[in-house]
């Protein structure tokens, strides 16, 4: 019944890319890791990182800053079999995507939204334009943030793109076309009792301007060659973490970048971010992450540098 499903997947992804979507592949059909990305199909067009063993480990890193070719889904879906498709969401592709399980649909009844696809357990996807700054990837994972059931998918993240299916069944496209705005997206809602600010959880409010330091030595005045010192930098970017570590490692790439670091020098304070936030949450953060959305960040246009003020660093 299914036989020809790597050629269904094949031709919706050359529809996708020639919009300038970027997709991946997934294991699709009745696999247990039916909305994992498909491994060996990765690997086989060059997709993966070498680990300390030496052993190719998947990646699709590459495929958030530049489309897939048209060899490449070939080799995915011809010769790999790949049975399904992700779809890239962030600034590549220009959308972010929210998510809503079964948990979450009396919240999206209430605001009226309408899906643009509808999944097999299911919830449901709606499709937003990215909204040109950097966009976390699964904000649930900070689970005081969001309403139950309710998630995002935007730089480094993608979702399960129709027509794939899993065990479930299908994921299916509904007639609604229009984007959901970010105006339709509340600032706050109440459920159950307790208020979550929505807008800013899900990543769809624009980064703000930076607090300013409260160190006042002269030591903490310093500049690092004429330029805003990296340590003040990642002390306001480390005020984000609680709410995304991501979005901090992106503001600090923002700030480098208008106070005239170089991305090689951007990339290499990395580590030192990674290292002050890791323990914020729970969940791990890597010094890639951080790398990744420092490079993210390199993408837009440089901002204002820092102005001195009173003898202290102001954002621009």
């Amino acid at each position: 019944m299914h036989d020809d499903e790597p050629e269904t997947m094949l031709e919706q992804a050359r529809r996708l890319v020639a919009r300038k979507v970027s997709v991946i592949p997934t294991g699709g059909g009745l696999s247990l890791k039916a909305k994992q990305p498909h491994h060996q199909a990765l690997k086989a067009t060059g997709h993966f990182s070498l680990n300390r063993e030496g052993q190719r480990r998947s990646s699709w890193k590459a495929l958030q800053s530049r489309l897939p070719t048209l060899e490449e889904l070939e080799v995915w879906y011809l010769q790999h079999r790949a049975r399904g498709l992700g779809l890239v969401t962030g600034a590549l592709s220009g959308y972010v995507a929210i998510d809503v399980d079964p948990e979450g649909l009396e919240l999206v009844q209430a605001l009226g939204w309408q899906p643009h696809v509808l999944t097999p357990s299911g919830g449901m996807h709606f499709y937003l334009r990215h909204p040109g700054w950097y966009v976390p990837s699964n904000a649930s994972k900070n689970k005081a943030a969001l309403p139950p059931g309710v998630d995002i998918r935007g730089d480094g993240g993608y979702c399960m793109a129709p027509p794939s299916r899993n065990r479930a069944g299908p994921y299916r496209r509904t007639a609604e076309r229009r984007d959901l705005t970010i105006d339709q997206v509340p600032l706050t809602v109440r459920i159950a009792g307790a208020e979550y600010r929505l807008r800013e959880a899900l990543g769809l409010t624009p980064p703000g301007p930076a607090k300013r330091s409260h160190q006042t030595s002269s030591a903490a005045q310093m500049e690092e060659g004429g330029r805003v010192p990296v340590w003040l930098m990642l002390d306001r970017a480390e005020s984000y973490a609680a709410v995304s570590r991501n979005r901090g490692a992106f503001m600090l790439g923002l700030w480098l970048h208008a106070n005239g670091y170089a991305v090689e020098e951007a990339e290499a304070c990395a580590g030192k971010y990674a290292e002050r936030v890791c323990g914020v949450k729970v969940s791990p953060f890597t010094v890639g992450e951080a790398v990744t959305a420092i490079q993210s960040a390199y993408r837009y246009p440089r901002n204002q540098p820092w102005t001195r003020q009173d003898g202290a660093w102001a954002s621009g």
